[in-house]
């Protein structure tokens, strides 16, 4: 179970976030998703493809939004609608909305949870956070860093994080699959509707494989932009 006595140990901050640091790209506030996660809890925290119950997404929802309020990473309602009103057009799909903004080092995507959820609907707080940790330690030239969190109209909780601008082209999904192929992974079926590869050598899967979380860039190289993992042999540290 999440633990709420442990004491937050980042940085502290002199006010909640704002819609300025959205719009500057989160330079001044991201942390790695890790981070929060280490200071929620050190029980184990279940892989993101696994079901959770609504009584421990709430809990862990509820530890969350505490965490956020005591270390000022919660965006208030009206700087919300501040950024949505300077940001531009809004781009995303079925687990996120997002926005293409210019931080200091060059573009970045700003994004956020949707749907009442935390990616997939049966998916936790914290899965979510360990998700996005995997997947940083996986990928580091599109590492996703936490943000903060805000609540949408109906009360319930969002996680903001911001993740480098990939440039490039989408492949077709037959070049993905046989760039894949080249590097060992090998379709595997699939779960909750998206394409999951095995990886022969390592056993590890990766999910919600298709030509759009991929990214082609000039130098050839193929970026994943927003898989996750499955079987790792450990938690990134």
């Amino acid at each position: 179970m999440p633990d709420k006595t442990r004491a937050p140990s980042s940085a502290l901050r002199p006010s909640q976030a704002s819609a300025a640091e959205l719009i500057a790209g989160g330079s001044q506030i991201a942390i790695p998703a890790k981070q929060p996660l280490g200071e929620l809890t050190q029980a184990p925290v279940a892989e993101y493809a696994l079901s959770a119950s609504p009584a421990q997404i709430d809990s862990e929802e509820s530890c969350l939004l505490e965490w956020a309020a005591k270390n000022h990473r919660v965006f208030p309602s009206e700087e919300i609608a501040s950024f949505e009103q300077q940001a531009g057009p809004q781009g995303g799909g079925s687990e996120h909305d997002a926005w293409v903004v210019m931080g200091k080092g060059g573009k970045v995507v700003i994004r956020r949870t949707i749907n009442d959820s935390y990616g997939f609907r049966f998916s936790s707080p914290f899965q979510y956070l360990r998700r996005m940790a995997e997947f940083s330690a996986q990928v580091p030239s599109a590492a996703v860093r936490f943000l903060g969190v805000s609540r949408n109209t109906r009360g319930n909780g969002v996680i903001w994080t911001v993740q480098p601008y990939i440039e490039g082209t989408h492949p077709t999904q037959a070049e993905l699959v046989a760039d894949l192929a080249s590097q060992g992974w090998r379709p595997a079926g699939s779960l909750h509707n998206h394409l999951v590869f095995e990886h022969a050598p390592s056993a590890i899967r990766m999910h919600d494989v298709h030509a759009g979380n991929f990214i082609r860039q000039k130098n050839g190289a193929l970026i994943p932009i927003d898989v996750f993992f499955e079987g790792l042999p450990t938690a990134p540290s």
